[in-house]
């Protein structure tokens, strides 16, 4: 893996090898492995400020990450500040994890951000992940897609 760095890339700046490649590693992982049958083309990936994070080759990532401008009703904990990021559509290909894969992305993100406010909602089970990198639950865990999730917040 040492051949492979964490790229970056909004939508109008992604080739089309590119956006193959993450899109299908979501589908494998969201549709194919998780069973989510929400759409997870949801419109979001195309809006201008959004930021698309992959580890791997242009064809064929093995970690991605979205990260999107929060919606004006963004659940974060009361009394902090409104989020400036979310990050979501976390994802691994299953003959690459355990490898560090998802944190590095997550580091690279808050590298570029991390000065800022973030929110996401991590499938509970993964929750460490976020720890590790100051992320603090906050509210009640809730099932989102029959998976059970809790919100995260960092400051």
């Amino acid at each position: 893996m040492s051949e492979h760095s964490v790229r970056h890339a909004r939508w109008t700046r992604l080739t089309t090898d590119e956006l193959y490649g993450i899109v299908r590693l979501r589908n494998r992982v969201f549709a194919l492995e998780q069973r989510v049958t929400a759409e997870d083309l949801d419109g979001r990936d195309r809006e201008p400020d959004t930021e698309h994070w992959w580890f791997g080759a242009d064809t064929d990532p093995v970690g991605y990450l979205r990260l999107v401008r929060p919606a004006p009703d963004e659940a974060h904990p009361a009394g902090s500040a409104a989020p400036a990021w979310v990050i979501g559509r976390v994802a691994t290909h299953p003959d690459h994890r355990g490898q560090g894969i998802a944190g590095r992305l997550v580091a690279a993100a808050l590298d570029a951000y991390g000065h800022e406010p973030f929110v996401l909602h991590a499938q509970e089970y993964v929750a460490g992940l976020y720890e590790r990198h100051g992320f603090v639950r906050f509210g009640a865990p809730y099932d989102d897609a029959g998976i059970r999730h809790v919100g995260m917040h960092r400051p």
